[in-house]
């Protein structure tokens, strides 16, 4: 019987394998059940409803640049999501708030994103739980 070869194992940071493999997790969940991407979810979380908000302001928030929120509100604007206009105070910056269905579908996000970081911490003891909440938090 041949036997298997060894494979070398990687060493590329393991936080930031499990920062990409997070990330991918929750594209697949959310394009699957939502019709969103992670970047769309993100914009949504940084909106409010009411009061609007500049692109800067998004692209600051995010820590993107201003270019790559652009292009994303756009395809947003177009699946109905965010509204668009411009700043009455300066016509240069635009202002932009959740539509009644990007609230929507920013809930239904936000709850599969909380149900699959849960469904990831069950395989974690409680505190080891905690001790990953606070690193999380302390890093974010």
């Amino acid at each position: 019987m041949k036997s298997q070869p060894v494979t070398k194992k990687s060493t590329f940071p393991p936080l930031l394998h499990l920062s990409y493999v997070l990330q991918h997790k929750a594209e697949q969940v959310l394009e699957q059940e939502v019709g969103v991407g992670l970047s769309a979810a993100r914009i949504m979380s940084a909106l409010s409803i009411s009061r609007p908000s500049s692109q800067r302001v998004i692209a600051s928030q995010l820590m993107q640049t201003e270019s790559n929120v652009s292009r994303q509100l756009h395809n947003m604007k177009k699946q109905g999501l965010v509204n668009i206009s411009r700043n009455k105070k300066d016509s240069r910056q635009r202002d932009v708030t959740l539509t009644s269905k990007g609230a929507k579908h920013y809930q239904q996000a936000e709850k599969l994103l909380k149900k699959q970081q849960s469904q990831f911490m069950r395989i974690l003891n409680a505190s080891e739980t905690k001790a990953l909440d606070q690193a999380a938090e302390k890093l974010s």
